[in-house]
Protein backbone atom coordinates (compact mmCIF):
# COMPACT_ATOMS: atom_id res chain seq x y z
CA UNK A 1 0.00 0.00 0.00
CA UNK A 2 1.81 3.20 -1.49
CA UNK A 3 1.46 6.54 1.11
CA UNK A 4 -1.66 8.04 -0.59
CA UNK A 5 -3.88 4.34 0.02
CA UNK A 6 -2.44 4.32 3.61
CA UNK A 7 -3.59 8.35 4.23
CA UNK A 8 -7.11 7.45 2.42
CA UNK A 9 -7.58 4.06 4.76
CA UNK A 10 -7.04 6.61 7.82
CA UNK A 11 -9.26 9.04 7.20
CA UNK A 12 -12.00 6.62 6.38
CA UNK A 13 -11.34 4.51 9.61
CA UNK A 14 -11.31 8.08 11.03
CA UNK A 15 -14.56 8.90 9.39
CA UNK A 16 -16.15 5.66 10.67
CA UNK A 17 -15.42 5.90 13.86
CA UNK A 18 -16.10 9.65 14.41
CA UNK A 19 -19.43 9.70 12.76
CA UNK A 20 -21.14 7.69 14.99
CA UNK A 21 -19.95 9.11 17.74
CA UNK A 22 -21.18 12.16 16.71
CA UNK A 23 -24.69 11.28 15.75
CA UNK A 24 -25.06 9.60 19.42
CA UNK A 25 -23.63 12.81 21.04
CA UNK A 26 -26.23 15.22 19.12
CA UNK A 27 -29.33 12.34 19.84
CA UNK A 28 -29.33 10.83 16.49
CA UNK A 29 -29.63 7.45 16.99
CA UNK A 30 -32.44 8.42 19.25
CA UNK A 31 -34.95 7.12 19.82
CA UNK A 32 -34.02 3.45 19.94
CA UNK A 33 -36.23 1.95 22.67
CA UNK A 34 -40.24 2.91 24.57
CA UNK A 35 -40.36 6.36 26.07
CA UNK A 36 -41.84 6.90 29.66
CA UNK A 37 -44.07 10.12 29.68
CA UNK A 38 -45.16 10.61 33.72
CA UNK A 39 -48.01 12.03 35.05
CA UNK A 40 -47.90 13.19 38.18
CA UNK A 41 -52.13 12.71 38.83
CA UNK A 42 -54.20 9.63 38.77
CA UNK A 43 -55.54 8.38 35.20
CA UNK A 44 -58.77 9.55 34.00
CA UNK A 45 -58.37 13.49 34.43
CA UNK A 46 -57.95 16.40 32.00
CA UNK A 47 -54.18 15.49 32.26
CA UNK A 48 -54.09 11.96 32.25
CA UNK A 49 -56.30 12.24 28.89
CA UNK A 50 -54.12 14.68 26.99
CA UNK A 51 -50.83 13.20 27.88
CA UNK A 52 -51.98 9.84 26.47
CA UNK A 53 -53.18 11.78 23.25
CA UNK A 54 -50.22 13.37 23.21
CA UNK A 55 -48.09 9.94 23.72
CA UNK A 56 -50.19 8.46 20.90
CA UNK A 57 -48.85 10.80 17.95
CA UNK A 58 -45.97 10.90 19.40
CA UNK A 59 -45.17 7.65 19.60
CA UNK A 60 -46.12 7.51 15.58
CA UNK A 61 -44.26 10.24 14.50
CA UNK A 62 -40.61 8.88 16.84
CA UNK A 63 -41.36 5.30 15.31
CA UNK A 64 -41.33 4.19 19.05
CA UNK A 65 -44.04 3.72 21.81
CA UNK A 66 -44.71 6.38 24.24
CA UNK A 67 -46.16 5.02 26.95
CA UNK A 68 -48.12 7.31 30.34
CA UNK A 69 -47.19 6.15 33.55
CA UNK A 70 -49.18 7.73 36.39
CA UNK A 71 -47.27 8.26 39.30
CA UNK A 72 -49.89 10.09 41.67
CA UNK A 73 -49.64 11.89 45.33
CA UNK A 74 -48.32 14.97 46.93
CA UNK A 75 -49.96 17.08 44.50
CA UNK A 76 -47.42 15.81 41.70
CA UNK A 77 -44.51 16.08 44.00
CA UNK A 78 -43.88 12.32 43.96
CA UNK A 79 -43.69 12.57 39.95
CA UNK A 80 -41.63 15.60 39.58
CA UNK A 81 -39.05 13.89 42.06
CA UNK A 82 -39.49 10.70 40.17
CA UNK A 83 -38.46 12.84 36.57
CA UNK A 84 -35.68 15.18 38.62
CA UNK A 85 -33.50 12.00 39.43
CA UNK A 86 -34.09 10.25 35.93
CA UNK A 87 -31.54 9.10 33.44
CA UNK A 88 -31.06 12.53 31.33
CA UNK A 89 -31.68 10.28 28.27
CA UNK A 90 -34.54 11.39 26.42
CA UNK A 91 -36.32 8.24 27.78
CA UNK A 92 -38.16 9.86 30.60
CA UNK A 93 -40.45 12.73 30.29
CA UNK A 94 -42.92 14.35 32.24
CA UNK A 95 -46.41 16.47 31.46
CA UNK A 96 -45.60 18.93 34.21
CA UNK A 97 -48.60 21.08 34.98
CA UNK A 98 -48.84 24.65 37.02
CA UNK A 99 -48.99 22.95 39.88
CA UNK A 100 -45.46 21.06 39.83
CA UNK A 101 -43.78 23.70 37.88
CA UNK A 102 -45.29 27.10 39.28
CA UNK A 103 -47.27 26.48 42.50
CA UNK A 104 -45.63 23.38 44.53
CA UNK A 105 -42.67 24.78 45.46
CA UNK A 106 -44.69 27.69 47.15
CA UNK A 107 -46.74 25.82 48.84
CA UNK A 108 -44.08 22.58 50.25
CA UNK A 109 -40.99 23.42 52.03
CA UNK A 110 -37.55 21.39 51.24
CA UNK A 111 -38.88 19.75 48.14
CA UNK A 112 -35.92 17.49 46.91
CA UNK A 113 -35.81 19.14 43.62
CA UNK A 114 -35.83 22.23 41.90
CA UNK A 115 -38.63 22.62 39.41
CA UNK A 116 -36.31 24.97 37.28
CA UNK A 117 -33.31 23.50 37.65
CA UNK A 118 -33.67 20.14 37.46
CA UNK A 119 -35.80 20.21 34.19
CA UNK A 120 -35.09 20.79 30.71
CA UNK A 121 -38.34 22.48 29.23
CA UNK A 122 -39.35 21.07 26.41
CA UNK A 123 -42.54 22.58 24.84
CA UNK A 124 -45.89 24.01 26.42
CA UNK A 125 -48.67 21.78 25.44
CA UNK A 126 -52.43 22.98 26.60
CA UNK A 127 -53.93 25.86 28.19
CA UNK A 128 -56.60 24.62 30.59
CA UNK A 129 -59.36 27.63 31.55
CA UNK A 130 -61.40 27.70 34.75
CA UNK A 131 -64.51 28.88 35.31
CA UNK A 132 -66.92 30.36 38.21
CA UNK A 133 -69.77 28.58 38.35
CA UNK A 134 -72.85 28.49 41.03
CA UNK A 135 -75.91 26.64 42.06
CA UNK A 136 -78.80 27.37 40.08
CA UNK A 137 -80.64 28.73 42.74
CA UNK A 138 -77.27 31.12 43.46
CA UNK A 139 -78.70 34.95 43.06
CA UNK A 140 -75.92 35.83 40.80
CA UNK A 141 -75.86 34.77 37.50
CA UNK A 142 -72.77 37.18 36.08
CA UNK A 143 -69.71 38.71 37.24
CA UNK A 144 -71.38 42.61 38.27
CA UNK A 145 -73.86 40.47 40.06
CA UNK A 146 -71.50 37.96 41.97
CA UNK A 147 -69.48 41.32 42.61
CA UNK A 148 -72.44 43.25 44.04
CA UNK A 149 -73.99 40.36 46.17
CA UNK A 150 -69.91 39.65 47.85
CA UNK A 151 -69.72 43.25 48.71
CA UNK A 152 -73.10 44.19 50.00
CA UNK A 153 -72.64 41.22 52.26
CA UNK A 154 -68.99 40.77 52.73
CA UNK A 155 -67.43 37.43 54.08
CA UNK A 156 -71.03 35.43 53.75
CA UNK A 157 -70.87 33.75 50.82
CA UNK A 158 -68.05 30.18 50.37
CA UNK A 159 -66.63 29.11 47.62
CA UNK A 160 -65.65 25.46 46.82
CA UNK A 161 -61.98 24.45 45.69
CA UNK A 162 -59.41 21.96 46.07
CA UNK A 163 -57.10 24.14 48.59
CA UNK A 164 -53.51 25.06 46.43
CA UNK A 165 -54.58 24.42 43.16
CA UNK A 166 -55.16 26.49 39.96
CA UNK A 167 -58.60 27.24 40.36
CA UNK A 168 -58.46 27.68 44.37
CA UNK A 169 -56.01 30.31 43.50
CA UNK A 170 -57.73 31.80 40.74
CA UNK A 171 -59.78 32.84 43.16
CA UNK A 172 -58.02 34.75 45.27
CA UNK A 173 -56.71 36.60 42.87
CA UNK A 174 -60.33 37.07 41.55
CA UNK A 175 -61.01 38.20 45.39
CA UNK A 176 -58.33 40.68 44.89
CA UNK A 177 -59.23 42.15 41.85
CA UNK A 178 -62.83 42.59 42.13
CA UNK A 179 -62.30 43.90 46.05
CA UNK A 180 -64.46 40.94 47.48
CA UNK A 181 -64.49 38.58 50.36
CA UNK A 182 -65.17 34.99 50.38
CA UNK A 183 -64.48 31.92 52.31
CA UNK A 184 -62.57 28.87 50.69
CA UNK A 185 -64.09 25.21 51.67
CA UNK A 186 -61.65 23.26 50.47
CA UNK A 187 -62.38 19.49 49.02
CA UNK A 188 -59.97 16.77 48.08
CA UNK A 189 -60.94 16.39 44.33
CA UNK A 190 -63.44 18.45 42.02
CA UNK A 191 -66.21 15.99 42.10
CA UNK A 192 -66.87 16.29 45.52
CA UNK A 193 -66.68 20.18 45.39
CA UNK A 194 -69.06 19.81 42.25
CA UNK A 195 -71.45 17.48 44.28
CA UNK A 196 -71.57 19.79 47.17
CA UNK A 197 -72.46 23.00 44.69
CA UNK A 198 -75.12 21.56 43.09
CA UNK A 199 -76.80 20.06 46.13
CA UNK A 200 -76.68 23.60 47.59
CA UNK A 201 -74.01 23.20 50.47
CA UNK A 202 -71.73 25.61 48.81
CA UNK A 203 -72.80 28.18 46.57
CA UNK A 204 -69.92 28.98 44.11
CA UNK A 205 -67.12 26.75 42.89
CA UNK A 206 -63.75 27.48 41.09
CA UNK A 207 -62.57 24.65 39.12
CA UNK A 208 -60.96 23.92 35.64
CA UNK A 209 -63.91 23.93 32.55
CA UNK A 210 -63.43 19.90 32.26
CA UNK A 211 -65.37 18.93 35.34
CA UNK A 212 -67.87 20.97 35.39
CA UNK A 213 -68.89 20.71 31.16
CA UNK A 214 -71.31 18.17 31.82
CA UNK A 215 -73.23 19.86 34.85
CA UNK A 216 -73.42 23.39 33.16
CA UNK A 217 -75.15 21.49 30.04
CA UNK A 218 -77.68 19.69 31.96
CA UNK A 219 -79.02 23.23 34.50
CA UNK A 220 -77.05 21.22 37.58
CA UNK A 221 -74.26 24.59 37.33
CA UNK A 222 -74.57 27.70 35.94
CA UNK A 223 -71.55 29.38 34.62
CA UNK A 224 -71.05 32.99 36.02
CA UNK A 225 -67.67 33.58 33.89
CA UNK A 226 -64.86 32.17 32.36
CA UNK A 227 -61.12 33.29 33.66
CA UNK A 228 -59.32 32.65 29.71
CA UNK A 229 -58.23 35.30 27.35
CA UNK A 230 -61.20 34.67 25.23
CA UNK A 231 -64.13 32.82 25.23
CA UNK A 232 -64.43 29.10 24.82
CA UNK A 233 -65.55 26.37 22.10
CA UNK A 234 -68.99 25.29 23.64
CA UNK A 235 -69.43 28.07 26.34
CA UNK A 236 -69.50 30.98 23.59
CA UNK A 237 -72.49 32.60 25.49
CA UNK A 238 -70.32 32.24 29.09
CA UNK A 239 -68.17 35.98 29.43
CA UNK A 240 -64.98 36.25 30.27
CA UNK A 241 -64.16 37.80 33.66
CA UNK A 242 -61.92 40.62 31.40
CA UNK A 243 -65.73 41.15 29.49
CA UNK A 244 -66.91 41.57 32.90
CA UNK A 245 -65.43 45.02 33.87
CA UNK A 246 -61.85 43.78 35.09
CA UNK A 247 -59.96 43.64 31.53
CA UNK A 248 -56.65 42.58 32.71
CA UNK A 249 -57.88 39.22 34.32
CA UNK A 250 -56.72 36.24 32.30
CA UNK A 251 -55.91 33.34 34.67
CA UNK A 252 -55.27 29.68 32.84
CA UNK A 253 -53.92 26.42 33.94
CA UNK A 254 -51.31 24.62 31.39
CA UNK A 255 -49.73 22.10 30.80
CA UNK A 256 -46.23 21.01 29.11
CA UNK A 257 -43.28 18.34 28.37
CA UNK A 258 -40.63 18.45 30.44
CA UNK A 259 -36.96 16.28 30.34
CA UNK A 260 -34.20 16.27 33.20
CA UNK A 261 -31.65 18.51 33.49
CA UNK A 262 -28.67 17.59 31.15
CA UNK A 263 -30.60 15.66 27.91
CA UNK A 264 -28.62 16.10 25.02
CA UNK A 265 -29.71 19.39 23.28
CA UNK A 266 -30.13 17.55 20.28
CA UNK A 267 -32.97 15.28 21.66
CA UNK A 268 -35.01 18.14 23.24
CA UNK A 269 -34.88 19.97 19.57
CA UNK A 270 -35.99 16.70 18.13
CA UNK A 271 -38.95 16.72 20.63
CA UNK A 272 -39.33 20.05 20.60
CA UNK A 273 -39.99 19.76 16.79
CA UNK A 274 -42.39 16.39 17.18
CA UNK A 275 -44.47 18.03 19.88
CA UNK A 276 -44.94 21.34 17.75
CA UNK A 277 -45.81 19.32 15.11
CA UNK A 278 -48.58 17.06 16.62
CA UNK A 279 -50.08 20.23 18.29
CA UNK A 280 -50.38 22.06 15.12
CA UNK A 281 -52.80 18.99 13.50
CA UNK A 282 -56.71 19.18 13.26
CA UNK A 283 -56.68 15.53 15.01
CA UNK A 284 -54.65 16.34 17.70
CA UNK A 285 -56.63 19.57 18.16
CA UNK A 286 -59.57 18.35 18.02
CA UNK A 287 -59.35 15.79 20.39
CA UNK A 288 -57.91 18.40 22.58
CA UNK A 289 -60.83 21.05 22.58
CA UNK A 290 -63.39 17.91 23.79
CA UNK A 291 -61.06 18.18 27.13
CA UNK A 292 -61.97 21.88 26.68
CA UNK A 293 -58.14 21.97 26.44
CA UNK A 294 -56.49 25.02 24.24
CA UNK A 295 -53.34 23.68 22.49
CA UNK A 296 -50.10 25.88 22.81
CA UNK A 297 -46.67 24.84 21.63
CA UNK A 298 -43.69 26.65 22.21
CA UNK A 299 -39.94 26.74 22.05
CA UNK A 300 -37.82 25.36 24.81
CA UNK A 301 -36.65 28.72 25.37
CA UNK A 302 -39.98 30.46 25.80
CA UNK A 303 -41.16 27.53 27.78
CA UNK A 304 -38.41 27.98 30.06
CA UNK A 305 -38.89 31.87 30.59
CA UNK A 306 -42.72 31.05 30.33
CA UNK A 307 -42.51 28.92 33.62
CA UNK A 308 -40.07 31.31 35.22
CA UNK A 309 -42.36 33.88 34.99
CA UNK A 310 -45.69 32.15 36.21
CA UNK A 311 -43.20 30.65 39.23
CA UNK A 312 -42.83 34.50 40.18
CA UNK A 313 -46.62 35.10 39.75
CA UNK A 314 -47.75 32.54 41.80
CA UNK A 315 -44.92 32.94 44.40
CA UNK A 316 -46.06 36.49 44.90
CA UNK A 317 -50.00 35.84 45.09
CA UNK A 318 -49.40 32.69 47.56
CA UNK A 319 -47.18 35.01 49.89
CA UNK A 320 -50.29 37.66 49.93
CA UNK A 321 -52.55 35.27 51.20
CA UNK A 322 -49.96 33.25 53.17
CA UNK A 323 -50.95 30.16 51.89
CA UNK A 324 -48.69 26.94 53.48
CA UNK A 325 -49.68 23.05 52.69
CA UNK A 326 -46.91 21.28 54.83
Amino acid sequence: MNRRQTLGALAASAATGILPFTAHAQGGGWPQKPIRLIVGFTPGGSTDLAARILAQALGERLGQPVVVENKPGASGNIATDFVAKSAPDGYTLMLCTIPTHAINPHLYRNLPFDHLKDFAPVSLVAMLPNIIAANPQFPASNVKELVALLKKDPGKYNFAAVPGGSPHLTAEVFKETAGVQMQLISYKGASPAITDVIAGHVPLVFENVAPTMAFLKSGQLKAIAVTSPTRLPGLESVPTVAESGFPDFAIEGWSGVVAPAGTPAAVVARLNAEVRHVLDTPELRAKFEQLNLRTRSSTPQEFGAFMKAQTDFWGNVIRRIGLKLD
